[in-house]
């Protein structure tokens, strides 16, 4: 955060300074102090200072209750080493949800709580305290300094979550009003609501958009309808939320005329991993410990799933919690010089198609398919997995012509060939989910 000396936007500064300090908690400049060190370690000290935050939560873990008391001694509590944590149970969303009614009968949580983005399944509301929300913001906001960014300066966020109880939306006003966020509701009229989202933007001129992949791809309709990209040129685009395609990069950058930086994070774990100038998505080893599956770069195509251990939560441990998403740990070093691990995403680990010959994962379908659609229709198509073996590329209705659905209908051929089905059909507009997210690929139980 930065202003002139002398003037109003010196003494707004020093308030927003007070609020963080309020909000976050003091927490939060120690935590930022530890984000600066840490990245320059070389790798093999922050996997020492990793297992050293490893065994600080699982301590806390075994201290708060039965629940993960039992987990822990099955995998020889106290005398637990990288090997035998690997045996504790996977915390799945239904353990968390008996996890959340036990120790909720003993616990008075108090307002703070994260929501995970339902992508899974529904919405879960995980305890956490200001100490644990500042780490987490921390780590998003090295992020975005990488880019030359910084949450002190005006953004517009486009995410969900634009409703609530007062109880839980006046924290989030005033962590928004610190971070000098506007946010611009992602919900289901969002889409016919963007051209009035660019207006907001040229109003406001922040230094960088954060949100949802495809909220700030159907901005970039808008500016193509405008025949003009923004006066007031971004430092950086952050997205997050969804999985990042190859089109909605390209397709960003080249409407703004600004880098594209991805983050991965959700609700409940905070900031998980964030991308540098030089490509490299960084791991955010302060806040958690992540186990994928390591595997050569010509399979990487059918990457492990992703169980994350929350470093920093101790009002309420996570502790290799399935996140659902599949991604790969790689081995390469990055250009940039950071000993941080680097990830590669892969989508949703449910994303994976049936037809005889078993499960497909479709990461690298959905590819191919979008990055070969004509510009106008990138976004306006998704693949459905209708029965088993049966590809459906479903089209939004009045966007393509006769020769357009005549091309799809090649396409998915070529794409899937003869082991698939696959055929094109028009349907109603996509409907975003409740959190504002819009999945580009549906599986086959979401038919059934």
């Amino acid at each position: 955060m930065s202003g002139d000396l002398s003037g109003p936007g010196w003494a707004l500064d020093r308030l927003r300074r007070a609020g963080s300090e309020l909000v976050f908690g003091e927490a939060f400049e120690r935590a930022r102090s530890v984000f600066r060190a840490t990245q320059w370690a070389p790798a093999e000290a922050v996997r020492e200072l990793q297992w050293g935050w490893v065994r600080a939560i699982l301590n806390d873990a075994y201290e708060a209750g039965a629940f993960y008391r039992q987990r822990l001694e099955r995998a020889g509590w106290p005398r637990i080493s990288p090997d035998s944590f690997r045996q504790i149970p996977p915390l799945t969303r239904r353990d968390l949800e008996i996890y959340l009614q036990d120790v909720g009968r003993q616990r008075s949580w108090g307002r703070l709580r994260r929501t995970s983005g339902g992508s899974g399944g529904a919405a879960i509301a995980i305890p956490l305290d200001r100490e644990t929300y500042g780490w987490y913001i921390a780590g998003t906001r090295r992020g975005i300094g990488w880019w030359g960014a910084d949450l002190g300066e005006p953004a517009i966020v486009l995410l969900g979550g634009s409703r609530g109880s007062p109880q839980y939306m006046l924290p989030k006003v005033a962590k928004d009003w610190v971070m000098n966020w506007r946010r611009a509701p992602v919900d289901d009229d969002f889409d016919g609501r963007a051209p009035q989202v660019l207006d907001d933007i040229e109003r406001v001129g922040p230094a960088y958009l954060y949100g949802y992949p495809s909220a700030v791809h159907c901005l970039v309709r808008a500016v193509r309808d405008r025949g003009r990209g923004l006066r007031h040129r971004l430092t950086v685009i952050v997205l997050t939320g969804e999985p990042l395609y190859a089109f909605q990069r390209r397709t960003i950058e080249d409407a703004f005329q600004c880098p594209v930086a991805e983050e991965y994070g959700s609700g409940e774990l905070g900031c998980m991993a964030f991308q540098c100038p030089q490509g490299g998505l960084h791991v955010t080893v302060e806040n958690v410990f992540i186990e994928a599956t390591a595997i050569a770069p010509s399979e990487a195509d059918h990457g492990g799933g992703i169980l994350v251990t929350q470093l920093r939560n101790r009002v309420f441990p996570l502790i290799r919690y399935d996140t659902g998403d599949a991604a790969v740990l790689t081995a390469v070093s990055c250009p940039c010089g950071r000993g941080l691990p680097t990830l590669r995403l892969l989508g949703r680990a449910q994303d994976v198609a049936v037809n005889r010959e078993g499960v497909v994962p479709v990461h690298s379908y959905m590819e191919q398919v979008f990055s070969l659609l004509p510009e106008h229709l990138c976004g306006r198509v998704r693949i459905a997995n209708e029965a088993a073996g049966d590809i459906v590329l479903q089209v939004e209705q009045g966007i393509a012509s006769r020769a357009d659905m005549a091309r799809i209908a090649s396409l998915a051929a070529d794409v899937f060939g003869s082991a698939w089905h696959a055929r094109v059909a028009e349907v109603e507009r996509f409907r975003r989910l409740p959190s504002g997210k819009l999945p580009y690929f549906l599986p086959i139980q979401v038919h059934a």
